[in-house]
């Protein structure tokens, strides 16, 4: 399990909760969200999810692993830590609720200048329909699904028949799981929330919501928590991001770098131009102050670094080529001056031909 995974947060209890309440919290979230039981298509990962959760309780060397783990993982920079398995700081208003971390990925650009985002938030409340005990009763008896009312089931492959487990043979109930909740005796509730990012945030940063954190079951009466948001950027199909520098590969072809002129180049506001001496005057690689990832605070904006990569045509045609062979005589009349390094390699040959 991930340090992300916090088995409090995923069975909904607290932090101090007592084995008792762990297994009775496991038992309620397995019958409802088993894929035997629950068509859903998320049903069997959210089983998964919760039957992991139970595992690491039950294994105390483990669970104290993921503690470890866990508040390792805290921030260290003053910041209160946004685990869902730590209750925050008092509040007004009651007794505080648990934080809770949620990831949120930008995309670069978005993180540069800030932006507005929409974060959904999942809460589970209490059943109305069956005041959260997860079975209703009814006026008068009803046939038992499992058995039809019959009162037995078969054996599978065994053959024969037994007594049905949901109606011990009677055949009929007096009660059965609330549909309304499944059996579970909770309802899951979304919430949306829209987040301004302001600009500059780096990946790994944390965003404080105060008083959004989602509260457990049972805890409705209680201050909610802080909800942090933790960015984290998506790959960027042109730049990478060193510290507050962002670096682009920049395609160019060898007919431009030596004849020189304007190329367009990216930056995260856009595109600007980019003015390149004839070759090889200029480098290949071009930074250009301040115009890289926004600074914040004291913090000074990085630069925008530009790696021209040359290109070389595929194809050659034989108007290509006569072009090609006229430049080559321009220059080898004045190799010394225009070529060096061809002129000391045709220097070295002369001398090794053997006299005709």
């Amino acid at each position: 399990m991930r340090i992300r995974d916090d088995p409090y947060a995923i069975l909904g209890v607290a932090s101090d909760a007592s084995p008792a309440e762990v297994k009775k919290a496991y038992r309620r979230l397995a019958m409802r969200w088993h894929p035997d039981r629950n068509a859903s298509a998320t049903a069997e990962a959210e089983f998964k999810r919760i039957h992991a959760a139970y595992e690491l309780f039950l294994d105390p060397q483990r669970l104290a692993e993921w503690r470890q783990a866990h508040a390792a993982s805290a921030p260290t920079d003053g910041r209160p830590a946004a685990s869902s398995g730590k209750a925050s700081a008092e509040r007004p208003g009651g007794r505080a609720g648990d934080d809770l971390t949620q990831s949120l990925t930008l995309t670069l650009e978005e993180a540069a200048l800030g932006c507005r985002k929409t974060v959904d938030l999942g809460q589970r409340v209490g059943c109305a329909s069956c005041a959260r005990s997860g079975r209703v009763q009814h006026r008068n008896s009803i046939p038992c699904q499992g058995c039809s009312g019959c009162g037995r089931v078969g054996r599978g492959g065994a053959g024969g028949t037994s007594i049905c487990p949901g109606c011990g043979g009677r055949g009929y109930l007096r009660e059965s799981a609330c549909p309304a909740c499944a059996g579970s005796g909770w309802l899951e509730r979304s919430r949306t929330l829209a987040v301004t990012v302001p600009p500059g945030l780096l990946d790994g940063e944390r965003l404080r919501l105060a008083g959004q954190a989602p509260l457990p079951p049972g805890d409705e009466e209680r201050a909610a928590g802080d909800l942090y948001l933790e960015i984290s950027f998506a790959k960027h199909p042109l730049f990478v991001l060193h510290g507050r520098d962002v670096h682009c590969q920049v395609p160019v072809s060898i007919y431009r770098l030596l004849c020189g002129g304007g190329i367009e180049v990216p930056s995260l506001r856009g595109t600007s131009t980019l003015e390149l001496s004839p070759y090889p005057q200029h480098p290949l690689e071009y930074r250009l102050p301040g115009q890289g990832f926004p600074g914040q605070g004291r913090r000074a904006a990085g630069d925008l670094v530009l790696q021209l990569q040359r290109v070389y045509p595929t194809g050659v045609g034989a108007s290509d080529v006569e072009l090609f062979e006229q430049l080559e005589g321009r220059l080898a009349a004045d190799l010394e001056q225009r070529a060096p390094p061809l002129a000391a390699w045709q220097k070295q040959l002369r001398a090794r031909r053997q006299p005709g």
